[in-house]
Parts: C-alpha cells; sequence; structure tokens
C-alpha cells in the first residue's frame, strides 16, 4: 500500500509538501462476507486546520466489504472550487494531507467504494474550518502568560494552556519532551491535543500520570501524534467517551502494570452501568512497543460503533493485545499488524472477551503472528450471549483461533468464521471451551467455513481443559460441517506461506491471494 511522502523541511521551519501520486490497481472484488451493510463514515476527519500549515487527518468507515477505493470528488474554499494539486490521497486508507493557503471553510467531497461484487458507494463531505483563532501553542521555549499561545509566541507548558483554552480550540505542541503531568479533557475546555506535524513530541509521563478523558458532547476528543513514555497502569483512560475519542500516529514507547488484576493496559475504557454503550473510539495507525507485566494495548468495557485499524503491537511478555471486556457492541478490529515472540507466545492477540454480553463484533483482515483471536472468554453464565460476531480474512500464525463459553451458550449465535489463514503447524486450528459441553444447535450457532488450515494435529478443536470436548476433523467436519472441502476450506500439513513479519502470506500470484487471509493490493 502506499503511504504519504515525507515532508522536507527548511531551515526556516516551515513545511514544504510534496504531492504524492497514488496509482490505484485495477478494482478487487472480494468474497461476500458478512456484515455487509451500507458503507457510513463512523468517524471524521479532524475539522480545523491552521493557515500554511499541513492539515494530516483520515475518517474512519465501516460498512460494506473491505478493503475500500477513496477518490477526491471537489475541493473547495469559501464554495470555490480549488485545484487538487497540493492535495495527497492514499487511495486505499482515505488518508489526505494538504496545506490550507489561507483562512476559510475548506469543504473536501470524496467517494468511497467497497471491493463487493455489488460494488457500494458513498460520497462524504468534510468541513475543515482553517482558522489562526482555533489553535493554541506550546514550546519549551515559551513563556506562560496572559496574551501568549499563538504560533509566534508560544505557552511553556500544556497544563497552562489547558486552563487558558476555549473548547472549540486544539493544542498543538511543538518538538521536545514534556512532563504534563495529569491531562484531564473535559467538555469545557480544548478536546484536541496535536503535536506539530513532523516534529517529535514526547509525553513523559514518568509512571506518574496520565491523560483521562471525560466527554459527552460533540465533537470527539482527539491526541494525535505523540511519543508517550512511562505509562503506569493506563496512559490514555476513558472514563468516559460517548462524544468519541480519536487516538491517532501515537506511540505507546513503554509502560508497566501495578495492579494486574484492574485491567492494565496503554489505552483503558473505564465499565459504566447502563445497557449501552459508554464509549466509542477511533484508535488508528497507532504502535504499541514494550508494556512489562500482565497488561493489554487496549482494555475496553462498554466500547460501541469504535474502530480499530491499522496499529501495530509489539508489546512483549503480557497477556496479549487488543482485549474488548465486556458489553462490546458492533466494534471492528481490522488491518492491525500484531506480533509476539516466539517466547512470549499467547492466545490473546484479539480477545473479545463478553463478560457482559457482547454483540456485532467484526474482526478482519489482521496479520497475527505468535498470538490469535479469542471468543468468549469471560461469558462465564449461561445467560451470556454472543451473536453475530464475524472473523474473517486474518492471517494467524502459530496460534489458533480460541472460542470459550460465549459462541457455545445456549442463546448465542451467529458465530462466523470465514477466509482466514490459520498456520500453526501442530497445534489444533480452534480451541477453548474449558469443559463445557457442546450444545444440541452447535451446527446453527457456529459457521466455520472457507479458511485455509495448515496443522498437523490430529485435532480441529482443542478443550484447555477436557479432552471429552476434543473434536477431531472427523467430528468437526462430518458431525458440524465445519471447514469441509465443500465449504471451501483446504487443510494441509505443510506451510504455503512465504516471508515474515508484515511479509507473511500467500506467495504473490496465487489464486488464493486476496481469497484467504490479510493480504490485499
Amino acid at each position: 500500500m502506499s503511504s504519504t511522502a515525507p515532508a522536507t523541511v527548511p531551515a526556516d521551519g516551515a513545511p514544504v509538501f510534496v504531492r504524492c501520486l497514488y496509482t490505484s490497481a485495477a478494482h478487487l472484488t472480494l468474497p461476500e462476507t458478512l456484515p455487509n451493510a451500507a458503507l457510513a463514515v463512523s468517524f471524521g476527519m479532524r475539522d480545523i486546520a491552521y493557515p500554511g500549515i499541513a492539515y494530516e487527518s483520515r475518517p474512519g468507515v465501516v460498512g460494506g466489504i473491505f478493503p475500500y477505493e477513496y477518490r477526491i470528488k471537489s475541493f473547495t474554499l469559501g464554495g470555490v472550487p480549488q485545484s487538487t494539486t497540493g492535495v495527497s490521497l492514499d487511495w486505499r486508507r482515505g488518508t489526505v494531507r494538504f496545506t490550507p493557503a489561507s483562512e476559510g471553510t475548506y469543504v473536501l467531497t470524496l467517494e468511497i467504494k467497497d471491493s463487493g461484487a455489488a460494488q457500494k458507494t458513498l460520497e462524504h463531505s468534510f468541513t475543515i474550518q482553517s482558522a489562526a483563532s482555533r489553535f493554541l501553542f506550546v514550546a519549551p521555549t515559551g513563556v506562560d502568560a496572559s496574551g501568549r499561545g499563538t504560533l509566534a509566541a508560544p505557552y511553556k507548558t500544556l497544563a497552562y494552556a489547558l486552563a487558558n483554552s476555549l473548547v472549540s480550540q486544539a493544542i498543538v505542541l511543538r518538538k521536545g519532551s514534556y512532563v504534563p503531568g495529569v491531562i484531564r479533557i473535559r467538555d469545557n475546555k480544548s478536546k484536541q491535543f496535536l503535536a506539530y506535524p513532523d516534529e517529535v513530541v514526547t509525553l513523559a509521563f514518568g509512571t506518574q500520570s496520565n491523560i483521562s478523558v471525560n466527554s459527552d458532547l460533540a465533537p470527539a476528543a482527539r491526541i494525535e501524534g505523540f511519543d508517550i513514555t512511562g505509562v503506569r497502569q493506563w496512559g490514555i483512560v476513558s472514563d468516559p467517551s460517548k462524544a468519541g475519542l480519536v487516538i491517532r500516529h501515537v506511540r505507546f514507547l513503554d509502560g508497566q502494570a501495578t495492579d494486574n488484576g484492574e485491567n492494565p493496559a496503554f489505552i483503558h475504557g473505564w465499565g459504566d452501568s447502563g445497557p449501552a454503550w459508554r464509549h466509542k473510539f477511533l484508535i488508528q495507525d497507532n504502535d504499541f512497543g514494550t508494556y512489562l507485566g500482565n497488561g493489554y494495548a487496549t482494555t475496553l468495557f462498554d466500547a460501541g460503533q469504535s474502530l480499530i485499524e491499522n496499529n501495530q503491537l509489539n508489546l512483549g511478555k503480557v497477556n496479549g493485545g487488543f482485549h474488548d471486556k465486556d458489553n462490546s457492541q458492533h466494534n471492528t478490529y481490522r488491518d492491525n499488524y500484531i506480533v509476539f515472540s516466539d517466547a512470549n507466545r499467547t492466545a490473546m492477540g484479539i480477545q473479545i472477551s463478553a463478560q457482559d454480553n457482547s454483540a456485532n463484533v467484526h474482526i478482519h483482515h489482521n496479520l497475527i503472528i505468535n498470538a490469535g483471536i479469542h471468543l468468549g472468554v469471560q461469558c462465564f453464565q449461561a445467560t451470556c450471549t454472543m451473536r453475530d460476531h464475524d472473523v474473517h480474512h486474518n492471517t494467524i500464525f502459530k496460534q489458533r483461533i480460541g472460542m470459550n463459553w460465549g459462541p457455545f451458550n445456549p442463546s448465542s449465535s451467529g458465530t462466523r468464521i470465514s477466509h482466514n489463514i490459520i498456520s500453526n503447524g501442530s497445534l489444533s486450528p480452534y480451541g477453548g471451551l474449558s469443559c463445557q459441553g457442546r450444545p444440541a444447535g452447535l451446527a446453527s450457532q457456529l459457521s466455520v467455513a472457507a479458511n485455509l488450515i495448515e496443522s498437523t494435529s490430529a485435532l480441529a478443536f482443542k478443550d484447555s481443559e477436557c479432552t471429552g470436548n476434543d473434536m477431531g476433523w472427523n467430528v468437526w467436519q462430518a458431525t458440524y460441517g465445519f471447514d469441509t472441502a465443500a465449504s471451501g476450506s483446504t487443510r494441509g500439513a505443510t506451510s504455503e506461506l512465504t516471508g515474515s513479519g508484515p511479509t507473511t502470506g500467500l506467495p504473490t500470484g496465487d489464486a488464493r491471494r486476496t481469497r484467504r487471509g490479510h493480504q490485499y493490493p
């Protein structure tokens, strides 16, 4: 996939951006998978820009058949059509970058198409207000005093800028390292915190602080572009973020757990009472580094309508990667790269525990190495349900897809597993249950088809505790109809994958490429 060309920075510090040309490949048609709803923009792009400074943002799009194609339909300033010569667009991901020449209202209209045989199309207009008054600046050389906060005369500390901000303003930090103390994002002050484009800005928590977000009112809070170090227990805490919380281009460098029973993670969403979801996340284009202890990249309670995409995880010896704890509703995990070492292998690369039910979770096009996908591990009681979970087009290397109580509970339904590659040597490709009996209606509750299985195990499904629940291939296929040749699944003892790390996949030119696993042009 293409990426935005880097900026060049002259001696005066003003960025000069090179136009990027993204040449699209032929239209791609992928197999029909569920859900296949209408295309929709669940998160818009950042709605403000500073005149003369590079603007970069990306929408959160869901629905249809992934991947998508993006095109610019129109670009206006104050209603007057503008040239798109200086606008770069990643045609696969929808990332937009341009430098507004003046103040005013820009409107960018994108055409978005999916990869279904009956191709869906959506046109969506994004309004971007370019105004210097919408921004406050902070720099290590600044001064905390009244009348400052401009690009030319910045504040010195984030705390002072936040205390003197308006909710309509964004706070931009110039390059350097900051010890910010606890940052509390509420609905009465600035809710957008940005690193200056192409500058390294470090928030050094020093195991003493974090970012706490509590927001009920639009627009969504935004945290973009930072390096974060010294996380202790939690780095960014949502408590809650009903209006939405965007975390983009953040590098979480290091963290440590202090209380393993309280869900340590770089990003944590507190549990909140009530039947509806209480947190809405866009977690996009981030890098999760070393975390010491039994933690995760995320531990989310009551998250809904959330999109977690294009993140990289390399956490070290921890419990797992993304953990969606309970009351998960309409969340999507896609296009993430999750890798653990052989020594730190874990079943929990993406974990939907369903501690208090879950519904309509979509996990697809992820590359997961030495980690797996695990469903329903905390859906203990028989009344707990998991409904309409779709796991497709993932590549899982040296691990498996796990299913504990959740998908097998009597009222659960609609777990669909298809078009994945599971390559794990002697390990069974599926596992879990923990001594729970198989329900009589399992064949109607669970659908497993069109997968490429690379395993030498005699078992299709291995119970972690009770061998009486193990299923050999004869039971898995003949009794329940899972992973049969008629369903499109294939099974072999040797690996057909090539490369390693992010390049793991079927060889170029293989007819099954894009049909199976995470890769697409």
